[in-house]
């Protein structure tokens, strides 16, 4: 008995020494779990996190909204997770993938550049939790199951495989006029390869991963046009970490912004040709004009964060000024 009590009193002491970094859980979610590309980085940022002095065990979700629910109930220190889900905690990160407001991956690089900088760290606090991070998870791309379905009118009256917690996107289906089909991260791909849905949205990565070209087959096709920037976000309790790591660590996601870009163009690059539909310039200017008249209204509705579309907003008309609502600032 002594022994036992002296081997106590030894773990107590070594907990609160100097220089011990006391374990925080870190959930991420990843549809592949422990095998998957979005854990095996997550890897990496253990690694990096301990040499700020932080401890983190790891635990893989394949559901994300485990993982999220885990997290709001206080199980996970922070978790990962993609940015629609992550909206819920932090509506101004959340709002980096608001739909049409960053067509390319250098846009999306630059605005993560923008609120990982110190001066934007207020911003990515709410009062219970922050975005201690964000990487790009890929162009979010239109699977359709007939080539015909390639403009707005064509898509009133279709089935679409909707994200059931994404209010946005619940928004822009009523207001196309297509009919929703309530799905998750998880049903969505069967619910398409399986006929039970005319058209699906996702990055490239689901087009191999979740096997679309089932869903397509040799009559549909993928739509060349990006709706919205999917993104991972690393989410953390507010005041669990301290304000140095979390800056820090907002530092090591914009660097592996390349590392996460790389996966979605090759992804995007193994598309079948055949499979590919292109929209013309003046529909994409149709559907520009379309975007930013829903996100102003799910401004209004306070899904989209006001201050998040304004740097959007300027990040597009600094990349292209031509673009019609460069002339005005109603965003």
């Amino acid at each position: 008995m002594r022994r036992v009590i002296q081997g106590v009193c030894v773990l107590v002491a070594l907990a609160v020494l100097p220089g011990i970094a006391q374990a925080n859980t870190l959930c991420v979610y990843d549809p592949s779990g422990a095998n998957g590309e979005v854990y095996l980085v997550a890897k990496d940022y253990r690694t990096e996190a301990a040499s700020w002095g932080v401890n983190l065990v790891m635990k893989p979700y394949t559901d994300e909204q485990t993982a999220a629910q885990d997290f709001k109930a206080g199980k996970c220190d922070g978790v990962l997770l993609t940015g629609t889900r992550a909206r819920m905690f932090n509506r101004f990160s959340g709002s980096l993938e608001a739909m049409g407001a960053l067509p390319t991956y250098k846009q999306l690089k630059k605005a993560i550049k923008t609120i990982s900088s110190s001066k934007a760290a207020r911003l990515m606090k709410s009062s219970r939790y922050e975005c201690a991070g964000v990487a790009p998870a890929g162009a979010v791309l239109l699977y359709v199951n007939d080539k015909s379905i390639n403009n707005v009118e064509a898509i009133a009256g279709k089935r679409l495989a909707t994200l059931d917690y994404d209010k946005a996107a619940k928004y822009m289906v009523r207001h196309v006029g297509a009919s929703l089909v309530p799905a998750d991260v998880g049903t969505f791909a069967g619910l398409f390869n399986n006929r039970n849905a005319d058209i699906a949205y996702a990055p490239a990565t689901a087009y191999h991963a979740l096997e679309l070209y089932k869903g397509i087959g040799s009559k549909g096709g993928v739509i060349d046009y990006p709706l919205a920037q999917m993104t991972f976000q690393f989410m953390v309790h507010t005041g669990t970490f301290t304000p140095e790591f979390t800056q820090q660590s907002r530092g090591w996601f914009y660097k592996t912004f390349d590392r996460f870009a790389k996966l979605s163009r090759q992804a995007e690059s193994r598309i079948k040709k055949k499979h590919w539909i292109t929209i013309t310039d003046e529909d994409k200017k149709r559907y520009d004009k379309m975007f930013q008249e829903t996100r102003i209204k799910l401004r209004d509705q306070k899904i989209y964060n006001k201050t998040m579309l304004k740097i959007l907003r300027k990040i597009r008309c600094k990349t292209d000024a031509t673009r019609a609502e460069c002339a005005t600032k109603v965003e």
